[in-house]
């Protein structure tokens, strides 16, 4: 344990080394400094550590060369220190906060997963994204700014200050919580590790003015078709100004831009709808898919990404957020195994009635594969059902 001059710190890392310190058997000592700026400091930390002896929490060496100096400082008694400190021992503290967990009920997916996350860390020791039992406030105010960040409000895309102040009461609450929230997203796969926080804003629906919604097909908006074009980009916004100009047999949801750029233009169908979902589908993906879906009064949606644990993550997402039945499309074990790459097994939690729990067993096997979407050829929706 290093040298310290600071005595409440010294005392803390004598309780923290006891809580690591299984056995319990060895004696727990820490050295304090020697060397002082000036003599208020040395008397300062000596009167410290003379209040934690004089009320039985330690026990005080003094140095033989200089017996005006602390040489060490032995723990003699935990329970006393913990109180001198106004310390709550970790198990107990622990215990207090996995129970504080209980007092919120998350309603979006990611902050019923963060909450999980949280609690899991904790039962076994540990903090998640920096988030230990002593910071129960902050977990749960990153929970609450998850559900926020998350909350389909039926209307155009609300920039980040004015969601947080409308659903948090504090214009700032949501953006205080940013990187944490950010940070779980690239954990559990939902935003590539790459982006920084302003494409990050892009892709959650929450910049000043959300991206566009990529979209080809027979559609119409605003009474202008779109049918000799490759695609439009749609400002979420503009959601109830979109109708089909025919029947539509299928809607197409493809994660990454280079495979929906060649689908629209070499294989899709003249009947069907195909939307770009830049990687995680941020909200104006999901309201514009919903309202497609309902146009063409389909209760099948169909879902090209990786065969990764990031694409299987938003497969699974869009089952929940769209709440109809999502298809694979090119997304196979056989097709990972002849053109991916093998890789670790990857355990990745998903329900047994998921159209991706398949895939999520294998990514977990022994002969897991990855597959980029962009290493195959696009093909037909009807062509492979």
């Amino acid at each position: 344990m290093k040298r310290d001059g600071n005595p409440t710190r010294l005392l803390n890392r004598l309780i923290d080394a006891h809580e690591r310190q299984s056995d319990r058997t060895r004696r727990i000592i820490a050295r304090p400094a020697q060397a002082f700026a000036d003599s208020g400091a040395r008397d300062g930390l000596i009167a410290g550590l003379t209040a934690a002896r004089e009320a039985g929490a330690v026990l005080l060496e003094w140095d033989r060369d200089a017996p005006h100096l602390v040489a060490r400082v032995i723990l003699a008694d935990a329970d006393i220190l913990y109180r001198h400190l106004g310390r709550t021992p970790s198990p107990a503290l622990t215990a207090s906060a996995i129970a504080g967990l209980a007092t919120i009920s998350p309603n979006s997916e990611i902050g019923i997963e963060i909450l999980e996350a949280v609690r899991h860390r904790w039962q076994a020791g540990a903090a998640y994204l920096g988030l230990g039992p002593d910071k129960l406030d902050d977990a749960l105010a990153l929970v609450r700014a998850a559900d926020a960040a998350f909350a389909d409000l039926g209307e155009a895309p609300l920039p980040l200050r004015t969601r947080s102040a409308r659903l948090l009461g504090d214009s700032k609450a949501l953006e205080r919580q940013l990187s944490r929230l950010i940070g779980h997203l690239k954990r559990s796969g939902r935003l590539e590790n790459s982006l920084d926080r302003k494409a990050a804003l892009d892709a959650l629906g929450l910049a000043k003015f959300p991206q566009p919604v990529l979209v080809a097909g027979p559609i119409k908006i605003a009474n202008m078709g779109a049918d000799r074009l490759p695609y439009l980009g749609i400002p979420p916004e503009s959601l109830e100004s979109i109708s089909l100009t025919r029947p539509v047999r299928s809607v197409l949801t493809i994660e990454n831009l280079e495979s929906f750029h060649r689908h629209v233009r070499e294989a899709r169908e003249p009947d069907g709808v195909v939307v770009y979902c830049a990687g995680f589908p941020p909200l104006g993906v999901v309201r514009i898919v919903r309202h497609l879906m309902q146009a063409a009064n389909l209760t099948i949606l169909r879902h090209w990404g990786d065969i990764d644990p990031g694409g299987i993550r938003i497969g699974r997402y869009l089952e929940e957020a769209v709440g109809l039945r999502v298809r694979p499309h090119l997304m196979s074990e056989a097709l990972a195994r002849a053109h991916g790459k093998r890789q670790a097994s990857t355990a990745i939690v998903m329900p047994t009635d998921s159209a991706f729990a398949g895939l999520a067993q294998f990514l977990a096997s022994e002969d897991a594969h990855w597959l980029e979407q962009e290493v195959l050829e696009p093909a037909c929706v009807q062509s492979i059902e």
